[in-house]
């Protein structure tokens, strides 16, 4: 049953409308990954869209006005603060400039509604360094022309001007593949158009059925405009761009012409939008630290973000898959196994005083430790947040069937933490979060042997299983060079320092079952630690066992070689070995000239019992 004449807007139902409309592309958010093509095929925009949009709804639900430009003026700065994507940040902008037409408006009526919409628009558009036709731009203009057209005739019914304005939309949005080259040869609608489309259904669905005094859910879909599902051989990303890079920049008088000139010439795609005192940028990039290093002359950086579009248009390329594996950069991991075995890494990140990089993402293992040795300040690092886990698990539910989310330690890290709380907001989804109790390379050997069997096909219960034996079976060794840093940083108690440096002797690290750094042993010989580390693992493992070894150094390439010879000379059986580099926050504790050696058994049962008890450890 339909309602009567709907003359104005106050900030509740200006509000309300938006949750219906949030809650339509929500549900389709999957679809809206998987029709994504343009600018880079990398089947993220409903995930983007939907983070940006939830957290407008989490920071402003509790704090609606009646007041209608208060309300909106709430929206556009949370939605500044949360926007992913393009398509994500071009809506910012557009309800950026929506709040700006209306902020000293009580009640909206249609002409006001209007006229902020169309503000809305040209906000969007300026945002945007070369704006491209066929995108959520023309269904956004093509939606306020209508507005304006129904206004001109005299319309002053919100629910005749969203229902009477509905088809425009959805034309626009039907026309975006004679427009875009991409979509016609992939037989899509243009994704964040398909968005847009989305939300306007949510709120004109609102305003025919829901009621203006009580928080309403839509009961069903509405039948959709889009053109059929993807083939899914999509073609190579149209760049050679890797990193989707963005952030939020603020400070006083941003002089936002002057930013778009300096970081125009470090990528692509590039959007600015937000207000004298917030700018959120968005730009594709082979340099994220380039631009956030440009970024910082302008103003505060802020939540920096990087995603890498290539690993991201690899998975939405291929057909639905079964599990996928997760991971932080904790999990020191070479390269070509992330990228081999199909591993997801969801980055730390670290800063030097003021200044902050993303783990092995904005900051390389050899930048990281160049400026160690020469800034006065000492790193500090930061967990993700659960929004960035959020992304993460999002983005993988469209392309997987679940999700098996391995991480460092509790007792080191909160990382664990943040992505149990992401978790809590995908009841939906099949994830499951355990903790490790390791790091480094011990944690990167229990995410290569879990994703092993992932990519045999095996079921989400037997990667678990595969994955909980060996955090069992996986063991990692470290010598420090200077226990300082990890004595700083709260991990290893100050008497272990004391008792290095009155015996002169090396301290061999290693994780109790909980998670935390122990003491397992110390050798004499600080002239050739390598030598010594490698015969005390000799010492204090299962001889008779074949071990997979992972091996990483802090600068110390040619002793982490060194280190792989010795061992099968002193009788370890080796079925593979790596080496790589220790990352930033890792290094931030263990400092530069560390070496850490993790063995994992080569058998360890897909039911999740061990293979005997090689480590000497007490294993059930």
């Amino acid at each position: 049953m339909t309602r009567g004449k709907i003359t104005y807007l106050d900030g509740i139902r200006l509000h309300r409308a938006l949750t219906a409309g949030v809650r339509q592309l929500l549900s389709r958010q999957g679809h809206l990954n998987r029709i994504n093509v343009f600018p880079i095929p990398d089947g993220d925009t409903g995930t983007n869209l939907s983070f940006t949009l939830l957290f407008i709804l989490d920071n402003t639900s509790r704090r609606v006005q009646v007041h209608a430009g208060r309300t909106a003026v709430a929206i556009a700065d949370a939605a500044l603060d949360g926007a992913r994507g393009c398509s994500g940040v071009i809506l910012a902008q557009f309800f950026q400039g929506f709040s700006d037409s209306c902020a000293d408006l009580h009640q909206l009526n249609v002409p006001q509604f209007t006229q902020a919409t169309e503000t809305g628009y040209e906000y969007a558009y300026q945002a945007l360094s070369e704006p491209v036709d066929g995108t959520i731009l023309s269904v956004i203009k093509a939606t306020v022309d209508g507005f304006k057209e129904r206004t001109r005739e005299g319309v002053n019914d919100f629910m005749l001007l969203l229902k009477e304005t509905m088809g425009r939309a959805e034309e626009a949005l039907r026309r975006t593949p004679e427009q875009l080259e991409i979509l016609r040869k992939r037989g899509v609608v243009d994704a964040g158009g398909q968005g847009f489309v989305y939300i306007l259904r949510g709120m004109l669905d609102f305003v025919m059925r829901g009621s203006l005094r009580s928080r309403w859910r839509p009961e069903k879909i509405l039948p959709s405009a889009e053109l059929p599902e993807p083939v899914l051989a999509r073609p190579a990303a149209g760049t050679d761009l890797r990193y989707c890079t963005e952030c939020l920049v603020l400070g006083r008088d941003i002089p936002r012409n002057k930013l778009r000139e300096a970081i125009m010439g470090l990528g692509d795609s590039l959007i600015l939008g937000g207000s004298k005192e917030r700018v959120r940028l968005h730009i594709h990039t082979n340099e994220p630290q380039a631009v956030f290093d440009t970024v910082r002359t302008y103003g505060q950086l802020t939540d920096e973000k990087v995603d890498d579009m290539q690993r991201q248009t690899a998975t939405a390329r291929t057909a639905r898959k079964g599990v996928a594996v997760v991971t932080d950069s904790t999990a020191d991991i070479p390269v070509e196994l992330i990228e081999a075995y199909d591993i997801h890494v969801v980055p730390l990140k670290l800063h030097f005083g003021n200044k902050g990089y993303i783990d092995k993402v904005s900051i390389t293992p050899d930048e990281f430790f160049q400026e160690l040795a020469i800034n006065p300040h000492h790193p500090h690092t930061s967990q993700p947040t659960p929004g960035d886990f959020w992304r993460t698990y999002q983005f993988l539910a469209s392309h997987y069937d679940s999700i098996v989310s391995l991480h460092v330690s509790r007792a080191l890290s909160g990382t664990l933490q943040s992505a149990e709380n992401a978790t809590r907001r995908l009841p939906d989804a099949h994830i499951s979060v355990l903790d490790c109790n390791n790091a480094t390379v011990g944690l990167g050997l229990i995410a290569v042997s879990a994703a092993k069997v992932a990519m045999e096909g095996k079921s989400h219960e037997e990667v678990l299983s595969v994955a909980r034996a060996a955090v069992n079976q996986t063991v990692f060794y470290a010598v420090v060079k200077d226990l300082s840093s990890v004595v700083r940083g709260g991990r290893v108690p100050p008497a272990y320092k004391v008792i290095a440096d009155v015996l002169r002797a090396v301290l061999v690290l290693s994780m109790t079952a909980k998670g935390k750094v122990k003491l397992a042993g110390v050798f004499f010989g600080r002239r050739d630690t390598t030598r010594g580390l490698a015969k005390w693992v000799a010492r204090h493992i299962d001889l008779d066992q074949t071990y997979d070894v992972f091996i990483s150094h802090s600068q110390s390439f040619e002793e982490a070689q060194r280190l792989a010879g010795l061992l099968p000379e002193l009788g370890l059986r080796i079925n593979q070995l790596h080496i790589t580099d220790t990352g930033a926050v890792i290094g931030a504790h263990a400092g530069s000239g560390s070496l850490i050696l993790a063995v994992q058994p080569v058998r360890i049962s897909r039911k999740g019992i061990p293979q005997g008890d090689p480590f000497g450890i007490g294993l059930a």
